[in-house]
């Protein structure tokens, strides 16, 4: 009688080495659209991942649309460079509100006769993808900032989605009721800047926090 070694039969067991969905995303999205230096790596490949998993969250946890990545820092700006990739997108709604916004928006539902608070058309934002084992400063935050305008310009950054248009069945209205879903209302010029910093954990969880470019007034409840 022969005995086989006991790990003969897991060794004979194919191993699945297959990729996640996120993972088979990430890898395809690098090749395809990472600058590539001279030894014909991509460059700043972490940094880009990381933002590839930000988006792929943003676009199927959190229903945002039209996602796009920026490599270059705003033509509005006098910045040289990006920190860092950055990634813009429509939300599915208004994702804040300024307390005057806010007061203006409930006088005129007051004036009309209307209760609850209205559907106001959501404001296309940015995107600082981050992990949450990196410190950050206030410098670090100022020189993002300074590479950005208050909202993308139309035609900046490469799309990340080609499925991720808005949908145009869903009705969004501006504070003064006639605003247009992705134009920029006279409350975000006059505001300082805003991004939302997404901060990713080792168990990919990613959790967001509005920050604004100075001081805002605290929001009303």
């Amino acid at each position: 009688m022969t005995s086989s070694p006991p790990n003969a039969s897991l060794a004979s067991k194919p191993q699945d080495f297959s990729l996640s969905s996120l993972q088979q995303f990430i890898a395809d999205s690098a090749g395809k659209k990472s600058p590539r230096s001279k030894s014909g790596t991509p460059e700043g490949s972490k940094s880009q991942n990381l933002a590839l998993q930000v988006a792929h969250n943003l676009r199927f946890q959190h229903e945002w649309t039209d996602i796009r990545m920026h490599f270059r820092p705003s033509d509005r700006t006098t910045a040289s460079s990006l920190p860092r990739p950055m990634i813009s997108g429509m939300p599915p709604r208004r994702l804040y509100v300024h307390p005057d916004e806010q007061i203006e928006v409930l006088r005129k539902q007051r004036e009309q006769g209307k209760a609850g608070w209205p559907d106001l058309a959501a404001e296309r934002e940015w995107v600082l993808p981050t992990q949450l084992k990196e410190t950050w400063t206030l410098r670090r935050f100022a020189e993002v900032f300074d590479a950005l305008a208050v909202v993308p310009a139309e035609g900046e950054g490469g799309a990340v989605f080609s499925n991720g248009t808005p949908k145009a069945d869903v009705p969004a209205h501006g504070s003064d009721g006639d605003g247009a879903e992705g134009e920029m209302s006279k409350w975000r010029k006059t505001q300082p800047k805003r991004l939302l910093l997404a901060t990713v954990d080792d168990d990919s969880t990613v959790v967001y926090y509005i920050i604004h470019d100075g001081i805002v007034k605290p929001r009303q409840n």
